[in-house]
């Protein structure tokens, strides 16, 4: 699919008479591509039978209009819409039944008999369900648990030693779908869950390719990795998405949308934003004014993003504060900034993914069970890179890991020796304090504070650092500097002063290097391990708060802050750029 801007349109919630001024309106603002979901429950009027009039109706003026159709036809949709979208007949069925799934082929068969002669003409992509999720809160946990251990464990023996429980057979057992410490039938339990997710995708996505042929299908999710392998949905679909939902101006800090962005562009080959929230629901408090916008749209293109659709683009009867009402009315606050982001999306439509230096790992483990016990899962490395400004990949361990030139480690790491094959085969491998199975261990740790080390590597520290008596390859050396001007100290930072600390080492392994920092990670040790091993971004950000991509020539910068004037480094070159309060600005190199 090539890059795609489209923007939501409810028909069935718009009246008939103004369908005409909204999709007018659309267009004033550079909208090419209309979306919208196609609701199951909506059109039924009895078990197989179906009414499309408004559906063709619709369809046929956006067609006359000049527009392309992206849709999404369930079979859920949710969207505040009754029953999620399927009718009542279905709603007692969970998703892997075949009640349901004969059901539910039938109404694609159905949608697609109206959509088919628009394929490739009107219709340039097809949404498969929508966020999908077994459901757990409504048809309960246990969908078929024990035959799912039946084929994880040769035996209920071997379960018990994994679980160290003693059950007499697997139907005894229940899914947890909270850790509460037992991480190992969480994890097992959360693996079932996301087999069930994928079963079901790969169930709609195959019956909707009985009727595609070319067209693109669309398979989506929410932003946050604790309901869905992503890695395994992307595999299913031709294009994958997410759909977050920033607060107001990210709060002022774009890094977490980045990170979210970040993750898909990791596994999807076609990253999109299949629902970029425009307006929310009614009754949240909250107002997004037109710097959010043109904050999004920036670290959308940042990060990478194929494209988007814009959730939604006109209002509606439970939705509020969209660029467009139900009469065509454009919002003038926020028509500009819809307009600019229009604008910002085709400039770099043709543009090369974002260059990168580096890559740092990611655990789909680690991040799903820290994400369903409400953590945050922040290895203190992601706050060190998100301050250096620049753009970075990540790498699936418990997948294809590619060939990075220089790989950070972060969180848990199941498999540490799939990394240690890496370095043999030219892989810079650098920890800071976060250390895997064959990685030798310091023989202890300096004092907290008061400190001020000043490591080999040309960075200063204030934590506590490694120590090492011996260690393999160039010893990488801190030594302690001046904390104070108190004069009440002086005597004793007198005794401190100069003393050093062997902290970690860089270590040659094969055709790479093993290097151990030693220290908590921080902007600065960041940047100079980066340096001192040959991988300065290709565009990174002088000005702190500043986030900056180099997508062939142009660059693209994220500000979630205040106004600011940014000093920008492209190589050995350093740019300077005015940006506006929370939004962001290209330039061309």
């Amino acid at each position: 699919m090539s890059a795609m801007l489209s923007g939501e349109i409810h028909y069935w919630r718009v009246a008939r008479e103004h369908w005409s001024a909204v999709l007018d309106a659309a267009r004033s603002l550079g909208v090419r591509t209309i979306a919208s979901y196609v609701p199951w429950e909506h059109h039924e009027r009895a078990p197989g039978v179906h009414d499309f009039e408004e559906l063709t109706a619709f369809l046929a003026l956006v067609e006359s209009k000049g527009f392309t159709f992206f849709a999404r036809p369930g079979p859920f949709i949710y969207a505040e819409w009754k029953n999620l979208g399927v009718p009542d007949r279905v709603v007692g069925f969970a998703k892997h039944t075949p009640e349901f799934r004969a059901a539910a082929s039938e109404w694609i068969a159905a949608v697609m008999r109206v959509l088919q002669p628009r394929l490739g003409r009107l219709v340039i992509a097809v949404q498969a369900d929508n966020e999908i999720d077994p459901m757990p809160h409504f048809h309960g946990e246990d969908q078929g648990f024990a035959a799912w251990l039946a084929r994880r464990f040769a035996s209920v023996a071997e379960l018990n030693r994994a679980w160290g429980t003693s059950y007499r057979g697997f139907d005894e057992a229940l899914p947890t779908l909270y850790p509460f410490r037992e991480d190992a039938r969480y994890r097992d339990s959360q693996q079932y869950r996301f087999d069930l997710a994928t079963d079901y995708a790969r169930f709609v996505v195959g019956e909707y390719r009985k009727h595609c042929d070319a067209t693109p299908i669309v398979l989506n999710t929410w932003p946050y990795v604790n309901a869905q392998n992503w890695r395994d949905l992307a595999e299913l679909a031709d294009v994958y998405g997410i759909d977050p939902y920033p607060d107001a101006e990210c709060n002022g800090d774009a890094s977490e949308l980045l990170e979210q962005l970040r993750t898909l562009r990791m596994v999807a080959r076609e990253p999109f934003v299949a629902e970029f929230g425009a307006g929310v629901w009614r009754g949240a408090k909250c107002d997004y004014g037109p710097d959010h916008y043109r904050l999004l749209a920036h670290a959308a293109l940042a990060a990478g993003v194929r494209g988007w659709n814009w959730y939604m683009l006109v209002e509606r009867d439970n939705w509020q504060g969209s660029p467009i009402n139900e009469r065509g009315d454009v919002d003038p606050r926020l028509g500009p900034a819809f307009r600019d982001a229009v604008s910002a999306f085709e400039r770099l439509e043709h543009a090369p993914a974002p260059e990168t230096s580096f890559a740092v790992t990611w655990s789909w483990r680690w991040q799903q069970t820290a994400a369903t016990r409400r953590e945050r899962p922040r290895d203190p490395l992601f706050a060190a890179l998100a301050a250096c400004g620049c753009e970075w990949d990540l790498v699936d361990v418990e997948s294809e890991l590619g060939a990075p030139r220089v790989l950070f480690i972060a969180g848990e790491i199941d498999d540490p020796r799939r990394l240690l094959d890496l370095v043999e085969r030219g892989c810079t491998l650098v920890c800071f304090q976060t250390l895997i199975d064959g990685v030798p261990r310091p023989d202890g740790t300096s004092h907290h504070a008061p400190d001020a080390l000043e490591s080999s590597l040309g960075f200063v520290t204030r934590r506590p650092v490694f120590a090492y008596r011996r260690v393999p390859g160039e010893p990488i050396v801190a030594v302690q500097r001046a904390w104070t001007d108190d004069a009440d100290q002086r005597l004793h930072q007198a005794l401190a002063v100069g003393r050093e600390y062997v902290t970690g080492f860089v270590e040659p392994r094969g055709a790479g290097r093993l290097v151990v920092v030693g220290c908590e990670p921080s902007r600065e040790a960041v940047l100079a391990v980066l340096a001192r091993f040959g991988a300065m971004p290709p565009a990174w950000s002088v000005t702190a708060g500043v986030h900056v991509a180099k997508r062939g020539d142009e660059l693209v910068l994220v500000n979630a802050g205040a106004a600011c004037t940014a000093r920008i480094r492209v190589g050995e070159r350093e740019l300077v750029v005015d940006l506006p309060r929370s939004g962001g600005a290209i330039s061309t190199l």
